[in-house]
Order: C-alpha cells, then structure tokens, then sequence
C-alpha cells in the first residue's frame, strides 16, 4: 500500500515529499516480520516518521486510507501494469500518461517501436530500448514463480497425496525436484490413478482441471501450477528419472543403460548406466559430470557455522544489532559478520564514519557479554562507478572483513562491468565480493558480466565470492561454482539477512551451491570460528 500510494502522488503530482517518505516506509516495512497494524502508536513512532504514523493509525480504523483510495479511482487500469515495468517510476509514468496520452503497455510499445518516446523530454532512443526489454523481461518472467516460494507448498503436497492414497509412491519431478532458481509450477510423479485425484479431500488445497494421456493439470488455491504425471508401481523409479533431470542429463545416462528397465531404485538405474548416484538438483548438465567427489561431501545447511552479510536498524535493517546476533546465537551459530550499508547508499541508511566508530563500540560490547559467540566487525562498503570503495583504506583497514558490492548505476557494459568490479577486488581490504552481478530474479537480469575474469580476479587476490542467498538473487549463480573451484576460489553462502526471519535464506543458498557442486571443504563459513579467526588473521597479515 505505501508503495503503490507514493507511485501514484508522483503520477498525480501531488506531494513529492510524502511520497518520498512513503517509498521509505514501504522498503522498511517488507522486512518486518511483525503485522504493522499490530503495533502501538509509540512503536511505529520509532520506526516511521510522523506522516507515516498518522496514516498508519488511520489505517487500523478504517482498514483503508481514503485519500490512496481516491488515486486509485483517479488511474487509469492500464497504468497499474505499466507500473511493473522496471524503469517506470511515477514520475515517468505521468509524463507518458498526461503528455503522449499512454496508459496501456501495448500503447508503450507501440510508442517505442514507432520511435516516438525519443521526442518527449525525459526520454530518448536508449530509453526505449530498456523499456522495450523491460516489456519483454516481464511477460518472459510472468509465468514463472521463485522457487523459494512454492518449495514447502510442494512438499507438503508430497506428504499430502502420500496420506490419502496411502503410498510412497509420490515424488516432486522436473524443476522443482532440481531446485531451479525459478519454476513455472510444481511437477509431481505419482503411482495413482487419475480418476482417484477428484476426490473431495483433495480439493481443499488442490483443483484438478483436465486428465489426459497419464498427465493431470491443475493448480494450487493461490494459482500454483501443478502438473501430476500418473505412474505404476512397477516403473516409478525409471519414470523418476526421466521425469527429474533436464533433456542432456537423461539423455546422457539412458543411453548407457541398453534395455529397458523395472529399476528398484534410481541409485539402480545410475549404477546401470556406470555412474555414481547424482542427486537431483545436480541433474542439469552443467557440474555433475566433473565432479570429484562424494555426493556426500557436498555442503549442506548443518555444515554453515556462521551469519555471514547481514544488516540492522544500523541501516536497513529491521533488528537491533543486539536482538540480530543473539538470535544468531541461539540458533547455534558459531560468529556473525554484521554489514550494514556504506556511506554511499544513503537510501539505505548508510553509515558515516563516525557512526561506523559508533556500531563498534556497539560491538566491542557485545562480544564482551557473549563470549564464545563472535560478532565480526563488517560493512557492506559500495562499489564506486570508478571501482573505488566507499571509504579510503585507512578506514577500511579497521573492519574485520569488507563486503564489496555494486548497488548504484547498474546500467553497464560488460566490459565496464568487468573493469568496476575487478578493479575493487583488487582492493587489499576487500575480502568477499558480494552478488556478483546484481541480479533480482525475474525483476531483472543484472549487469553482463565476464565471470571468468571474475573469479580469475577473485582467485589472485584472495577474495571469498558470495552467494546472496536471497532467493530473489541466488547471485553468483550456481552454474559458476565449478569455475570457482577449479581456480580455488572459497564461496561463502550468505543470507543477506534483514531481519531475523531472513537468516533463514541460507536454506536456498544451500540448495543452489549443491546444484553447482560446492563441497564443505570450499565453503568458507562452513569454518568454525577458530578457522575464520586464523584466516582472517593470516589474510590482514599478508597486507
């Protein structure tokens, strides 16, 4: 609502501060974890300033906020999808609206494609072409969901058809079963027949809409995708195993298997073929075929030791850093790397140099009452367009570790790209590139990126890759994980945590470096504190 409500006051032109204010609001609210309209006036007042207050208040009474009513009426419906449009803030949006008389996205293109939004101030030739992309990005990515947002729904599921038709005999298949960054829906392999699937039970969480040639089609209550494709209990495994790996992975192993099989199993049908046994998510083509070692060696979520890159009402945070760390205590953890913003993102809170002096005294402190649990003193420092850090070296040499990311100016070249990033990792001080190439899945791709020069980069310098394990970034990606490796370049699986409830992101970290091949041995807060101590320390003595 804030969000939507500071879109339109810039599209109506009607209070350019407010919707400043809103817009901040809006960012600080989708990291809580509390229901807002739960919290008494004197709590909100901590967190938002007094004109978002009073309109919070007024939402508990009336459960609406009349004046963002009234823009609603105001919009035309097309402008809503058009606001989804990476690139088209309210301020554009008005100008295309009142000016060219544009309300629609095919009236957009339209526009752009007759080269008519080059003539109207504010616009030009390269600015069509980024909103004919950013069109084109949005339908590509409209059918496709995070794979972080359907993954309990799909397991549950799972246990669900197991329940009610009493077997085992049911599986996630395709994406899904390989954990893919995204999934257009949820694919199940199941030994039941297809008429059983109308039963009442069922529904409540499932509809089944048509069932033909062994395939059932439905979707979940919120719109879910899901395909059920019907097995027998004699050929469910081999039909597991066609049905999970993509097209080049089945093909690869099938072709080694010379006759048809009744597969007990699909570590059977792999042992068939003469391969070891190739976890699903690792079925892509892309890292299991180079892979040295034990399935068993790959990193999983126990194995991480610490919270690495996170952030607290320092900046953008929604935590305190007390409250942020002795959750990370409690939850078993070993350290935590505190990284709130840079200086350079003010949007974000960003901090000072004084009050960068301030967090650690903060933290000094705390890791004083909390002994054995370590609070390592970092910054999430800014990459400049220049490929700068945000603070000069002698500040830098005062944080435990430095997080170096892009977060401005995202609208590079490649080899512009390659030459910011690589020239801050040769920075003596940074000690983690953090989300490589700037990417929120299907929002948009990032930045082009020569990832090889990358890592080579990272490998010289002795500089640990992050993976964001956001699940709207999952950056670096998986598929570069064996590349890293092959360079001995250490990964570190990061939650890019906001709030407490975000420390659990390291969940789909995990399940993206297992795609890639990432073993414990290679994940750098897989270590335990007396290793990270011992290697930070060996690293600054190298300086």
């Amino acid at each position: 609502m804030f969000f939507l409500y500071a879109e339109l006051l810039l599209l109506h032109a009607k209070d350019e501060g407010l919707a400043k204010l809103l817009s901040g609001a809006a960012y600080r609210t989708r990291r809580m974890t509390e229901e807002i309209t739960s919290l008494e006036k004197v709590e909100l007042s901590k967190l938002f300033r007094p004109e978002i207050v009073g309109i919070i208040e007024k939402l508990k009474k009336k459960r609406n906020i009349p004046a963002l009513d009234e823009l609603i009426q105001l919009t035309p419906g097309g402008l809503f999808e058009m606001m989804q449009v990476k690139g088209l803030g309210g301020k554009k949006l008005s100008v295309l609206w009142k000016r060219a008389k544009i309300d629609t996205i095919p009236a957009l293109l339209e526009a752009c494609k007759n080269n008519m939004l080059s003539k109207i101030p504010g616009f030009g030739v390269k600015t069509q072409q980024n909103i004919i992309a950013a069109v084109d990005a949005l339908h590509s990515s409209s059918d496709r969901f995070h794979y972080a947002a359907v993954a309990d729904q799909a397991n549950e599921l799972v246990l669900l058809l197991q329940k009610l038709f009493k077997t085992n005999l049911v599986s996630l298949c395709g994406e899904v079963r390989r954990k893919t960054t995204t999934v257009a829906g949820i694919d199940l392999l199941a030994a039941i027949e297809p008429k059983k699937l109308k039963g009442k039970a069922l529904r409540s969480v499932l509809l089944i809409q048509t069932a033909n040639n062994g395939i059932s089609k439905g979707h979940t209550l919120d719109e879910i995708p899901v395909t059920i494709v019907h097995s027998t209990k004699e050929t469910f495994f081999d039909d597991l195993f066609f049905n999970t790996g993509n097209e080049e992975h089945v093909k690869k192993i099938s072709t080694k298997i010379k006759a048809p099989q009744q597969s007990p199993s699909e570590k059977a049908i792999y042992q068939t073929a003469g391969f070891p046994y190739i976890i699903p998510e690792m079925r892509e083509n892309v890292a299991e075929w180079g892979f040295k070692k034990k399935m068993e060696e790959l990193i999983t979520e126990q194995d991480i030791k610490g919270v690495v890159h996170n952030h607290t009402t320092w900046s953008d945070g929604v935590d305190t850093l007390p409250d942020f760390v002795r959750a990370c205590k409690e939850q078993g953890y070993e350290y935590t790397v505190i990284s709130d913003h840079s200086k350079n993102a003010h949007y974000a809170g960003g901090l000072k140099e004084e009050k960068v002096l301030q967090q650690m005294e903060q933290v000094n402190k705390l890791n004083k009452d909390l002994k054995p649990f370590k609070i390592f003193k970092s910054i999430e420092c800014d990459i400049k367009v220049s490929g700068d850090l945000d603070y000069e070296d002698t500040f830098l040499k005062k944080f435990d570790m430095v997080i170096i990311s892009i977060h401005q100016l995202l609208k590079m070249d490649e080899e512009k790209a390659t030459r910011r990033l690589i020239k801050a990792i040769e920075n003596p001080y940074s000690t983690i590139l953090g989300h490589m190439t700037g990417r929120q899945l299907l929002v948009r791709p990032g930045y082009p990126v020569t990832v090889k020069k990358v890592i080579d980069a990272c490998a010289a310098n002795n500089v640990i890759i992050e993976i964001n394990a956001n699940p709207y970034r999952l950056d670096m990606d998986w598929s570069h994980i064996p590349y890293a490796i092959k360079k001995g370049v250490m990964i570190s699986i990061n939650p890019d945590a906001h709030s407490i409830n975000e420390i659990s992101n390291i969940r789909w970290g995990i399940d993206a470096a297992r795609k890639g091949g990432l073993t414990k041995d290679m994940t750098w807060n897989a270590m335990p504190l007396k290793k990270v101590e011992a290697w930070l320390k060996k690293r600054k003595s190298a300086l």
